[in-house]
């Protein structure tokens, strides 16, 4: 039996520095980062200030307010991609099918807003004055039931729930799905919303925010002698897998194809580990899932969140597995401009590596002006670079030592 295979064929994107994929395609480009003051509490007193929120927007321009005010702000984000994804995916809803149209979504906090909320009512007045909708509010799960509810999509819908890797975890099992026959189309959400007092407390106790509070937007500095760490963001991202046939059979454009993917452990629990033969081993697992030598990679979309001891590794990693070749490929990490958003990086990260292989222009690593010595890799400093690519990598790199890695290509260009 012929393998089935995977496209893509919409997107959506609300991210601190564009809502909708143009502005977000043209921040990137352009090197303006969406990193600024934080707005959504106080954070004066607190060692980093600094967030990637998303500006400007209304979570009623996607759903109603009585729906709005009954969910987390993280479900606001997924969603408002969601529409975004199955507007430009040009699918007609309701689908024709609905258990043949799955949704997955990633997220690794999920309602943390309306849980700090609640509690602190809880602790002030009491269990009677508790909002009846707080588990709906505070459950991951609830994005994924949402955007099922709001588009009448009955088939496989889940949760995942694994840290930074959460959305990109999620492609790789909505391709298996599809795979498999279990559907023909899948909804890939990923959404986040973690600028609260307690969350970026508990970042901070961590040690991995940054505290470079006077120039925001210069703050995160991947590959960098003077990176500093990482800069938490929110946003919601979303694509559209779908079957090759099925959109073929309803002259869908196609942004490109999934060659193959691959998760690894470092079985490790508080941080990473700085061996990077773990996540040396998801690159080369990927590329032999899609039938790919070194060779064939045109670009990598990092990780590189600006905490060094992980780029770092990732910079060996990828010279482990990819041998000289590795100086030749271009690399860059968009989380100078996106912050570190968790779950819907992923996404992001996708979108970016199909824009990338669209325009052929690759977006620079924004902020990377002064190398580590063990980063020597071209990792598109200053502008970006317009090259023609085939076929990209991505790679997720997340706490307790997680690797997820995903190969996209433009269609029949194995």
């Amino acid at each position: 039996m012929e393998k089935r295979r995977v496209v893509i064929t919409g997107m959506g994107v609300v991210a601190p520095n564009g809502i909708g994929v143009d502005n977000f395609w043209d921040s990137l480009v352009h090197g303006r980062s969406g990193v600024r003051k934080i707005t959504h509490f106080d954070a004066s007193t607190y060692p980093s200030q600094i967030a990637a929120e998303v500006p400007d927007f209304d979570p009623t321009d996607y759903m109603d307010p009585k729906t709005a005010r009954r969910l987390d702000r993280f479900v606001h984000l997924s969603l408002a991609s969601a529409s975004m994804a199955l507007l430009d995916a040009e699918i007609r809803i309701p689908y024709k099918d609905p258990y043949r149209f799955g949704v997955f979504v990633g997220t690794a906090i999920g309602g943390g807003k309306t849980s700090e909320n609640q509690h602190f009512i809880f602790m002030e007045k009491g269990l009677k004055r508790l909002s009846p909708y707080t588990v709906f509010g505070i459950s991951t799960h609830s994005a994924s039931a949402a955007i099922s509810e709001s588009f009448v999509l009955k088939g496989p819908n889940t949760t995942i729930s694994a840290g930074c890797n959460s959305a990109l975890d999620a492609c790789y099992l909505a391709c298996s799905a599809i795979e498999a026959g279990d559907a023909d189309v899948m909804l890939v959400s990923g959404g986040e919303a973690p600028i609260t007092p307690y969350i970026v407390s508990v970042f901070t106790a961590v040690g991995v925010l940054s505290t470079q509070n006077g120039n925001p937007q210069a703050t995160v500095k991947p590959y960098d002698v003077e990176a500093r760490g990482m800069v938490l963001g929110e946003g919601g991202g979303t694509v559209i897998l779908e079957e090759l046939n099925h959109a073929q059979d309803r002259g869908a454009k196609i942004y490109g194809e999934i060659l193959g993917y691959s998760s690894v452990s470092e079985a490790y629990v508080f941080g990473t580990e700085t061996d990077s033969e773990p996540m040396a081993r998801a690159f080369k697992i990927a590329l032999d899932k899609s039938q790919l030598n070194p060779k064939d990679i045109g670009y990598i979309n990092s990780h590189g969140n600006g905490i060094l001891n992980y780029d770092i590794a990732e910079t060996e990693s990828i010279k482990k597995a990819f041998g000289e070749l590795a100086y030749q490929i271009p690399i860059s990490s968009i989380k100078p401009i996106t912050g570190q958003s968790l779950s819907p990086t992923g996404i992001y990260q996708l979108i970016t590596s199909l824009l990338v292989i669209k325009h052929g222009i690759i977006p620079p690593t924004t902020n990377h002006k002064n190398p580590a010595p063990q980063c020597d890799l071209n990792y598109v400093p200053g502008s970006y670079l317009e090259k023609n690519v085939n076929i990209a990598l991505m790679n997720a790199h997340g706490f307790g030592g997680r690797h997820t890695v995903l190969v996209v290509s433009k269609m029949d260009k194995r």
